[in-house]
């Protein structure tokens, strides 16, 4: 899990670190979902997909009004209008794929997880500035399944 809301190093103690919260369906395989995907096919796909997330989370940060200065309201504002979106289509997108059945309960423990912390954020953006990492229990059980990009930091 990448730290997302390092929106300047000194303005955003806020590290919503979310390098798993992306694994979306943007393959080419053509396949509808209905196939599951082995081991190594959903470690790709969720990792070219927080890759894809993380591109569009930079964007953010880098399009943002917020400055050293910025008030904790301003920067609660830019989690709750900004970051918990993005983040939901990750999940959303996460959802969409299709893990074989010896890895299925790991991985959706994975994106429940991320589920729930991205939760706690929404319900309190503010209190999430001060947080290192907000989604540590989604990092640590991506990396424990072999996810690089999505269990990184």
């Amino acid at each position: 899990m990448r730290n997302p809301l390092a929106v300047g190093a000194a303005t955003l103690a806020v590290v919503l670190s979310l390098g798993l919260a992306a694994c979306g369906s943007s393959d080419d395989s053509g396949d509808s979902g209905d196939s599951t995907l082995s081991n190594s096919e959903l470690i790709a796909q969720a990792d070219q997909v927080c890759t894809d997330y993380n591109k569009k989370l930079t964007k953010i940060q880098e399009n943002t009004d917020l400055t050293a200065d910025s008030s904790k309201e301003d920067i609660a504002a830019f989690i709750s209008d900004d970051i918990v979106p993005l983040y939901k289509d990750q999940i959303a997108s996460l959802r969409e794929l299709n893990p074989n059945e010896d890895d299925a309960d790991d991985f959706n423990d994975i994106v429940d997880t991320l589920d729930s912390e991205l939760k706690a954020v929404e319900d309190d953006p503010e209190g999430s500035i001060d947080e290192s990492d907000p989604f540590a229990g989604a990092t640590a059980k991506a990396k424990e399944f072999g996810l690089k990009v999505c269990g990184s930091n």
